[in-house]
């Protein structure tokens, strides 16, 4: 069974496609993905980016360099952003969003494809739930 996203959509449907080409979000979960230091991750994250001890804006000595009391530490959306090409950080759901690249298929594009393998047999296809599908057999 082979089931692909198909180009039509029900008019309920919350996809629309206005090419067969596009980039679609795809959502992940941090705790998944490999190339940010755990440190950096959300679930590691401090509650609140102030620090509790270090002295107001108001209450430091004029001229002093405040800066030194600001975490140098990276934000999460700048560590996945540097570490993974054109991903974003939903700072709201706490997921990193990467565009990813689908084509949407037409009615009978699955079928013509089947057509050309070898070694293969259509028992079945169709359209279900914005998805066109087909059921092959190996012979």
């Amino acid at each position: 069974n082979i089931q692909a996203w198909a180009m039509e959509q029900a008019t309920s449907s919350r996809r629309k496609f206005a090419a067969p080409d596009v980039f679609v979000p795809f959502n992940a979960q941090p705790k998944y993905l490999d190339r940010v230091e755990k440190s950096t991750k959300p679930k590691d994250q401090p509650k609140s980016t102030s620090q509790p001890n270090a002295p107001s804006s108001a209450t430091m000595p004029q001229g002093e360099n405040n800066d030194a009391h600001i975490s140098t530490r990276k934000s999460v959306a700048q560590s996945y952003s540097e570490a993974y090409t054109n991903a974003d950080y939903d700072e709201n759901k706490g997921l990193v969003v990467f565009q990813r690249y689908c084509h949407m298929y037409r009615t009978g594009e699955l079928e013509q494809l089947v057509a050309k393998v070898p070694g293969v047999r259509l028992l079945e296809s169709g359209y279900e739930t914005g998805n066109h599908f087909v059921i092959l057999e190996v012979i």
